[in-house]
Parts: structure tokens; sequence; C-alpha cells
């Protein structure tokens, strides 16, 4: 059964002061939540008992087993009090801005027609849209088809935000049926599922910031999304739980269904005020624990050093921290299953697209069968079930597919990070002074933050603008809009919004250009590829350096103008710029692949194998102890006649990634007689040419043997002859 849904009741207590029933109660709570209580009495809710917002306080003081009060994260609470706000942030209007705004099922296609092609292999191919408002967020994210981790569910669920990393498990209590878009067959999550989240942080790598969500059911099934005894790995069932978690409770027809997020994700309802001293608000909080820790370890602007480390939102608001309320969802983050590797994380890199490549060497470094990547996350281009090999099969559209098998980085919605050390930044501008404008009431003069969390050239727009203020009685500028713009600047609002577009207009021409470039790169890597594996002669240097190159392109390409969200005007210097660069470094990457593939003398075709008795016929590595302790290794010939050389790995037998170059040559030998280490030990001959190193041997399964941490040569295995 659904719990009581309070709305308004807070207008039935007088803020003045409580009455003696009230009082008493919040005494009792103080008993075992005295900061909380001391907090609300200090606040701007003072007048409120606890059982205001928690209705069942009261049996709970009496007993804490038996009663469980509600703790709300429902919109429809605090608009009792705060029409306003509540009415405007659940307001939308499906409006589309040159380059953005909210429009319902646009396709990011339509922007960029190559997008599938360059980021081939990753979800977004199946269904990649415009956001729209705050107030539909969980919704669209139900309804996308795409697959979807449970850990990405924290930016549009207050709840789960708030219990991640909390230690305390949650019980779901009405039975719920979830089928989202991105599930064949519906899940329905009993009554009594407890749910369970949180990050592991302090875990070495390659388990670093792993997620550990088990979900329980009541017949003790158990899912997990990490390695836990007894616990099947099922995403969709995590997800539906934890979806389960967010909805079980709120009413059929409540907004927040839609939304997913409370008010409470922002503000904190025991601290909310208004500052003494300067009567600025008061009493904000971050709730995103991936965010509070990347402040802890770099910052609240890694790029000031003199930045704290900590949120403070018992002052008024710093530029800074006023970001990062934003940023608990409008920054770059890891989160969900590596497509590579399978582990599952949450992490905030906290850095701008040109740093991001560094963070992720050192975060998320290749390992085990891995370690010829560059890092582990996010995906590898050209690979997976969505991939353009598997196309049209799979329902991705491709325009012109390149695959490149290059492991790739793919961002978000990095707005806080570009917003960082912009002019608008240097300027002191907030972020909510754009986004959240006053607005005042016809019919009393009051005036009000607006909650309509939208692009500032929808305020100034007529149209919407209009359809907004008539919805909510405002006021509108002579020139018939709500300008944002005319809180710092002077003169006609209206000509603003041209120069935001003009801005706007050079970033997307400078955009269009760089992902031709990209398609291009892709284009000569996959040639120099296919050159390779056919045994054609490739520099390894020059294809090397074409995938560095185009890997730093496409990281600037897509974290600031695809997946950010202003088309360039939140920092257009650094955009510009940034942009340039991309575009210089896909053009040398198209032209590093092309003179790889035509390098002539000097380059080498990829090298083979040497028999293993089994996948290649011919006599396999033989080894013998001689008398003196001295083992005696003899094999054939490669299958690829320009090899001209072997190397001798030594590995510990059990740890069958370990291996590591005992020789890099024999001179041309096929045999040689070595001094073993200490220890049961395992040994793999390759062949190789002046330039390849060819193959490790195969697994039981017919799989590529994974290299070792260290060896003599890069590697490229050939078609044997």
């Amino acid at each position: 059964m659904h719990r009581r849904h309070i709305v308004g009741i807070a207008i039935a207590l007088l803020i003045s002061g409580l009455g003696a029933t009230a009082l008493a109660l919040n005494e009792e709570c103080a008993e075992c939540h005295n900061q909380r209580v001391n907090d609300l009495a200090a606040s701007s809710h003072t007048g409120l008992s606890c059982d205001s917002c928690h209705e069942g306080a009261a049996g709970h003081a009496v007993d804490p087993v038996a009663v469980d009060p509600a703790v709300h994260f429902d919109l429809e609470v605090c608009g009792g009090c705060h029409a306003s706000q509540y009415g405007t942030y659940t307001y939308g209007d499906d409006w589309k801005t040159r380059y953005g705004g909210s429009p319902h099922l646009w396709d990011k296609l339509n922007d960029f027609s190559h997008y599938n092609d360059i980021i081939d292999g990753y979800g977004f191919t199946r269904e990649y849209n415009e956001e729209r408002s705050h107030n539909v967020m969980l919704q669209d994210h139900y309804d996308i088809t795409r697959g979807k981790k449970e850990t990405c569910l924290q930016c549009k669920s207050t709840k789960l935000a708030y219990y991640w990393d909390s230690d305390r498990e949650r019980v779901i209590k009405n039975d719920t049926f979830v089928n989202a878009g991105h599930m064949q067959e519906g899940i329905l999550v009993p009554e009594g599922t407890k749910v369970a989240m949180k990050t592991d942080r302090g875990a070495d790598p390659p388990y670093n910031h792993e997620v550990q969500v088990l979900v329980t059911l009541p017949d003790g099934t158990l899912y997990a999304s990490f390695d836990y005894p007894g616990a099947t790995k099922d995403g969709l069932w995590l997800w539906a739980a934890l979806y389960a978690l967010t909805v079980n409770e709120l009413p059929p027809a409540s907004p927040t269904r839609l939304s997913g997020n409370g008010c409470n994700h922002c503000h904190d309802p025991h601290k909310v005020g208004r500052d003494p001293a300067t009567d600025k608000l008061i009493g904000f909080r971050l709730i995103r624990k991936s965010l509070i820790d990347a402040i802890n370890r770099k910052g609240i602007n890694p790029y000031d050093p003199a930045s704290p480390t900590v949120f403070d939102g018992d002052t008024p608001l710093t530029l800074d921290e006023g970001i990062a309320l934003c940023a608990q969802c409008h920054v770059e983050y890891v989160c969900g299953n590596s497509p590579i590797d399978k582990i599952d994380r949450d992490y905030f890199p906290w850095a701008k697209a040109f740093d991001l490549e560094e963070v992720y060497v050192t975060e998320f470094p290749g390992w085990g069968d891995h370690l010829d990547k560059k890092y582990i996350q996010d995906w590898v281009h050209g690979t997976g079930a969505l991939s353009s090999p598997n196309s049209p099969g799979n329902g991705v559209p491709y325009f012109t597919p390149f695959p490149i098998r290059t492991e790739l980085i793919k961002s978000q919605h990095p707005e806080a990070e570009t917003y960082w050390e912009s002019r608008h930044y240097g300027n002191d501008a907030e972020c909510f002074v754009c986004h959240m404008p006053k607005v005042t009431r016809i019919s009393d003069g009051t005036q009000f933050t607006s909650h309509w969390l939208a692009s500032p050239l929808k305020y100034m727009s007529p149209e919407p603008a209009a359809t907004f203020a008539a919805t909510f009685g405002l006021q509108l500028s002579d020139e018939e809009i709500v300008p944002p713009c005319a809180s710092c600047h002077g003169g006609r609002p209206s000509r603003m919004k041209t120069k935001a577009e003009r801005i706007q207009d050079n970033t997307y021409a400078d955009a269009l250009a760089v992902e031709g470039a990209l398609v291009a790169s892709l284009e000569a890597i996959k040639t120099a590829n296919d050159a390779l594996a056919t045994g054609q002669p490739v520099s390894p240097v020059l294809l090397e350096a074409a995938k560095e190159d185009h890997r730093a392109a496409h990281v600037r390409w897509e974290n600031l103008v695809v997946s950010e969200n202003s088309m360039g005007f939140h920092n257009p210097s650094e955009v510009q710029g940034e942009l340039s660069t991309a575009l210089t470094l896909a053009q040398s990457a198209q032209q590093d692949a092309a003179d790889g593939t035509n390098c002539g003398p000097g380059c080498a075709p990829a090298a083979g194998s040497v028999p293993d008795g089994h996948i290649l016929q011919g006599s396999p590595l033989a080894v013998t102890l001689n008398p003196t302790g001295e083992l005696a290794l003899s094999w054939d010939a490669s299958c690829i006649s320009s090899d001209t050389d072997f190397a001798i790995y030594e590995g510990a037998l059990g740890d069958f990634t370990s291996h590591a170059p005992k020789l890099c040559s024999t001179g041309g030998a096929t045999s040689a007689i070595l001094q073993p280490a200490a220890g049961a030990t395992y040994y793999l001959v390759l062949p190789h040419n002046t330039i390849w190193e060819g193959s490790h041997g195969y697994r039981g399964d017919g799989t590529e043997r994974p290299r070792g941490a260290s060896v003599c040569l890069p590697q490229a295995v050939g078609v044997c002859q």
C-alpha cells in the first residue's frame, strides 16, 4: 500500500512556533537524532515537527523496530509550501533551440551524421537523443532503448544518490513491475526486496572505484554488480531493482516518477535558511558521493591550487560551490561496466578534456588479458554486439563505418569542467543566474527564482518564454522575454541571444570539420590495420602514432561539443582552441596511418607463429632438462617466411600472464640453452622480424594468449602463409 502523500501539511503548522505535541515529538526524536533536530530548530523550517515530512515519526519514537518513519524524496512534499519553485521545476516544453534545448526524441545523428561511425560499437549507437528538461529525466532514461547501468541512476534518483555509500540496506515496500526500453520483457521486483549500494573507492586497480550493489530477493535469490558468493551478475535485474527502489512508494501520478529527483538533492531540508549577515540562501548540500570523493581528492576546482577540498553548505555558496551543485550530474563520469574488462565502476575524473587521457591511464591501466590497452575504460572501437561488423543485424545505422579496434573514451556531459576558467567564470557568474533567473509574479509582484532549469536561449526566445510566463502568471520584459543576461549586461537583452548563437554557429562549424577529419582518420587507420593483417609492410611506429593522435582528437571532440550541452558557449575560447587542436591531431593521425601503410623500405609485414601441434601444425616447442640443470629448447620455423629471429619468454606456472622476455633474440636459431628461474616455470617462443613480434600462442579456447607486462617488440600477428 502506498504511504500517505503529504501536500501542504506544513501550511497547517505555524512557522512562528511549535505546538506542545509537536515540540514533545521533536524532543523525543532528539534523543537519537540530536544534530538533525538542532539543525531544524536553527533553520527556516524551525516551525515544523518531525512528522511533517517523516510521517510515522511518533510511532517510531515509541517502537523504533516496528515502525519505520517515511523519508521523502518526492517533489510534492516541498511543493505544498514552495508552490512556485515546485511548479516551475516540474514544467517542461520540448522546445528546441538551435543546438539543444529540450526537444522530444531529437537524435544526435541529426547534428552529427557520422556520430555512430566515430563511436562504433558503443551503446549510444543504439539510441542517443538530445536531453529534455529535468522534469522528465527519469522517464526518458527509462524509455530509451540502449542498455543502461544501475550506477547511472544516481543522477536520476535522489533516493539512490542519498543512500549510496550509506551502509544502510533499503527495502522495497511494494511490488513494482519494470519494463524499460532496454528490456525485452518486464521484471516484477517483489515487495521485501533488499538493496545495498556502495562504491569501493579504496581498492587497488583494477578494482578501484568498483560498484558493489547487492540485491536480495525475499526468496534469497541474490544479484550483484561484483563477485559475491551465490550471486548472479545480471545488469537487467540490478537496474530494475534500483529503479523500483526509486519509485515504489510514489503514487502513480507523482511527478517525481518522471523526474526522479527531489528538492533535497541540492537543499538540506534540516538546514535551509538565510545567512544573517548577507541574507543569502544557505543549507545546500552534495549527495553524489563520487563528486564528494573528487572534491576531497582534487579540490572544488582542481585547476585552482587554493581550492578547498570540502563543500560547505552552512555558508552562502561560493562560485565553485554553486557549480559543484550542478556537477552532481552535469559532469564527465565513469559509470557502469567497462566493455573491456566488465568491471562496474563509479568515478569522477574531475578534469578537463585535455587531461582526461592522463587520468584514465593512471586510474584504469591495462591489466591481465588487457595489457595491450592504454586504458580499459571506456570501450574498444568497432567491437561488441552493436559494432558495424554486426550491422544491420544489430539494428544500428552506420554511415561510413571504419572500425579500428582501438580503445577510446566516451565522455558524458562535462558542463562544470568546461565552465571553469571561462570568461563568465572569471566574472563570478553562477550557473543559476543564467539557467534559473529571477522572475516576477504579475498578481502580487512577488519575485522568486525560477526552477525551470532551462537554456537561457529558451528564456530569451519569445515563443517559449511567453508560454512559460502565461503558465505561471509571470511578467515579461518589453521584448516579451525573460532576460537572464539583463542581471549583468545592459542594452537590449535580445542582442545577447544573437551573440550567443553566433558563438555556437562558429563552434558548430569547427565541430563539423573535426568530425570529417575523425572519419578520415578512422579510414586511414583501418586501412593500415587491414594491410598489416594481410601481411603487407606497415610501420608500427607510425601506426601507433596515428592511434595516439586519433584518441586525443576524439576525446576533445566528443567531450566538448557532442556531450557538453552549450555548443561552446560555456567557454568559447577554450572550446574553439581545443577543437583546433583536435583538427590538427586528427589530420596528423590520418597522415601517419597513410605514411605507415606506404612506408617502403624499413617496414615489415606482421610476424607469425611457431607450430603448436594443435592449431598450427608442425613440431611444437620441445623442452628437455640437461644434466647440468640447464634447459634445452627447440622448435620449428615460423609460419611466415619473413620472420628471421625468435624471442623466448619465461613465466611462473599458475600465472599465465606472468611471462616476460628471457631472450629477445636467438640469432635466428631454432634452439637455445637456458638456465631456468627458480620454481615451476613455462616457456613461450615467439617469431619476429626487425619490427614486429608474432603470436604468443593460443589458449585452450583458441583465443590468442595475452602479452605480459614487458615485451621485446610491438606485436602484430599476421596470417600464416
